[in-house]
């Protein structure tokens, strides 16, 4: 930051920020200084014009050539430059971290460390706000100084769990001697990588439940306390059946972007028998309960054939006041969505029973259906080269279907409507 100034002056005078090439080996080039600026890094310096200026501070020289290459006159500069003096100290803070999140180093440990303050569990106790502002009107929490910054709340906190360590080793002051936009004298650079690397390796477990403390609003302490003893958890979900409920839902929720926990409870369901039982009886019943939900609300009904026929107007009635029945019974959910479907069921058997079109209907489509797999079969054979899949028992097998089949042929044709016979004169 110190040599920012001369840095930026060796640019405007050389102009070099019109064609250059990254340390990617990227060519880049920029029409205008503004361009150069507001560019992401490694193509620009991914700051505002205000940032500049800010930097450049009291040097008259490289306003005036800042102006220059802006085309603008130089007070205006000056004067967004007390303006930007202005601008509120942590979301300062906070943007400067997310452009510079990436890079690492002592000075964005700063940014963390003199604003933020955990609201779970850690540091100085203090209640946030709604908006996240504590009631000082000084630090944020973490998740807050996140989202001003557009990064995660386990990023900002990996730099914070680094400059803990670092404070814990009395390299650099505590937290509670940090506040915002004021700066500390700070370590030699070389050492900042070991502390970030100390604490990734250290309190990664403890950062990610840190982080999904604050975000869920639970006490941090807790959760840290859980995680050390998992048997507390297993004991008290084998205990109380809220408390396995609670880490059944989280257990779902966790599935949703961890596949290799996804797979585990794929293949757990697959090996367990009871699981297995428990996932068909399931589908089962929600089967069932789609059965009677839609003669209660579509009234239609697919027969055991395939045909889709209309339900009568008291079937429907009936399966709609059954279905609502069902949340209000104090019997097993299982039991009551299958004896609500058993009685809809024998409904809908006697409604076709005692309606002979559909019942002529259905018998033929059942008859047509079974013809159809039958042929299918067939269909699929390969009959190019039976020499050596001659057996007699196979043969006879054959010739009794054979005479099945002409049997139903001659039936059908003495079952189909004869032509009307014509008068003939005389007779």
């Amino acid at each position: 930051m110190e040599t920012a100034p001369g840095l930026i002056r060796r640019v405007l005078e050389e102009e070099s920020w019109r064609q250059f090439t990254t340390p990617r080996g990227e060519e880049v080039t920029h029409d205008t200084f503004e361009s150069f600026v507001t560019s992401a890094p490694t193509g620009g310096l991914g700051q505002t014009l205000d940032d500049v200026v800010r930097l450049i501070g009291d040097d008259e020289d490289t306003l005036d050539l800042l102006a220059r290459a802006l085309g603008v006159p130089a007070a205006d500069l000056r004067e967004s430059g007390r303006l930007a003096t202005g601008v509120d100290p942590v979301e300062r803070d906070a943007r400067d971290f997310g452009a510079y999140a990436r890079s690492g180093g002592w000075i964005f440990g700063l940014l963390v460390a003199r604003n933020v303050q955990p609201a779970s569990g850690q540091g100085k106790k203090s209640e946030p706000s709604p908006n996240g502002m504590r009631r000082d009107g000084m630090k944020v929490s973490a998740k807050k100084f996140a989202e001003m910054a557009g990064t995660s709340t386990t990023r900002v906190m990996r730099f914070y769990r680094a400059w803990e360590c670092a404070s814990e080793a009395g390299v650099v002051p505590g937290f509670g001697d940090l506040v915002p936009d004021v700066d500390v004298e700070l370590p030699d650079a070389d050492l900042w990588g070991g502390y970030f690397a100390s604490a990734e390796r250290s309190t990664e477990r403890r950062q990610n439940i840190s982080a999904q403390a604050e975000a869920a609003g639970t006490s941090f302490a807790g959760a840290l306390h859980v995680a050390h003893h998992p048997s507390d958890l297993k004991t008290a979900i084998l205990a109380d059946a809220k408390t396995a409920e609670v880490a059944r839902e989280a257990l779902m929720q966790r599935m949703e972007e961890d596949s290799d926990l996804q797979a585990a409870m794929a293949r757990t369901v697959t090996e367990v028998p009871q699981l297995k039982k428990a996932v068909a009886a399931a589908v089962k019943r929600t089967d069932q309960l789609e059965y009677v939900r839609k003669i209660a609300e579509e009234g239609t009904f697919r027969t055991p054939a395939g045909q889709v026929v209309d339900v009568p107007g008291e079937v429907k009635a009936e399966a709609g006041r059954r279905l609502a029945e069902i949340g209000h019974r104090d019997a097993d959910p299982a039991e009551s969505v299958a004896e609500v479907y058993e009685a809809v069921n024998q409904l809908m058997a006697e409604s076709i029973e005692a309606d002979p079109e559909i019942k002529v209907r259905e018998r033929r489509a059942r008859f047509y259906s079974s013809v159809r797999k039958v042929s299918k079969v067939f269909e699929q054979l390969d009959l190019g080269d039976l020499s050596d899949a001659y057996e007699v028992d196979m043969l006879e097998e054959l010739e009794s279907l054979q005479k099945t089949v002409a049997a139903c042929i001659e039936s059908l044709r003495e079952a189909a409507p004869h032509p009307a016979l014509r008068a003939v004169d005389g007779f």
